[in-house]
């Protein structure tokens, strides 16, 4: 961890945090609006972050320490970047955000106790921005979804009437998506079709994407499932609503600038 206490930290700093910043709001419109993010803004991200960390390491009173912090960090971020993507865990923006943002060397402005722990001088701080978007991701959706949903039957509505699927995939989809209208669906990009119609058993089941798909591949399905709602004339379907990736990632790396890694930061109030 390097902790900035000269102007010349304090300088990269701010134009790391604002480059990345920037380009992640850009990437993020992009996003949700057209399904795609060009690689623009990760270029820009990597050739800033290289530039400015060749300025810290230069000026830095450890200039090997902060160097090798930097190797490793970028290491660690284009590895877990590929990981994700070929796991189909995350999209290819999203791998391509956290491999641009490892070249941007993390410098923590404030001297708050927390952020001075040894493990912050172990774990790679890419790492601990990649912690806090898993778990703003567990906060803002799923979560939201089941207390919708187990709102909604708790009403009295049967979420699964015309569906069918087996208990688990249920309560997988009760933690991914909800029932809705399909003239309210149709021309969203924010949710994928959760159903698809089996000609043999002329039934609607659940699918689920256990991964990220191509764009060209979730449109083709969509079209797929279209046609089939106007042949049953199926009034409802459900949804997957997609997160969206890149502004968590967002949030996770400006909860690690502020206060670093969120489970560090419950271990030291409550265990520390």
């Amino acid at each position: 961890m390097v902790v900035a206490s000269y102007p010349v930290y304090l300088t990269m700093f701010i134009i790391q945090v604002v480059t990345v910043i920037a380009c992640f709001v850009i990437s993020s419109i992009m996003d949700l609006k057209k399904r795609e993010v060009s690689d623009i803004p990760w270029i820009v991200m990597t050739v800033v972050g290289i530039l400015t960390t060749i300025f810290l390491i230069i000026y830095a009173e450890d200039s090997r320490k902060v160097g090798t912090m930097f190797g490793i960090n970028v290491a660690v971020g284009i590895i877990l970047g590929l990981l994700l993507y070929y796991t189909g865990v995350m999209g290819g923006a999203d791998a391509k955000a956290i491999m641009a943002l490892s070249f941007n060397t993390p410098v923590y402005i404030f001297s708050f106790n927390f952020l001075l722990q040894p493990v912050y001088g172990i774990i790679p701080p890419v790492f601990n921005t990649f912690f806090n978007w898993l778990l703003v991701m567990v906060i803002f959706y799923p979560l939201p979804l089941i207390f919708y949903n187990l709102f909604i039957k708790v009403k009295g509505k049967n979420l699964f009437e015309n569906t069918n699927a087996n208990f688990a995939s249920k309560i997988l989809m009760l933690m991914s998506g909800y029932l809705i209208p399909v003239d309210k669906a149709k021309n969203r990009h924010d949710i994928v079709y959760s159903e698809e119609y089996d000609e043999k058993s002329e039934k609607w089941n659940i699918k689920h994407f256990m991964q990220v798909v191509e764009v060209e591949e979730e449109e083709e399905f969509k079209r797929e499932v279209e046609e089939k709602i106007k042949e049953t004339e199926r009034k409802q379907i459900w949804v997957k609503v997609l997160p969206p990736g890149i502004v968590f990632l967002l949030i996770g790396y400006i909860i690690n600038i502020l206060v670093g890694n969120l489970l560090f930061l419950i271990y030291f109030f409550t265990l520390g």
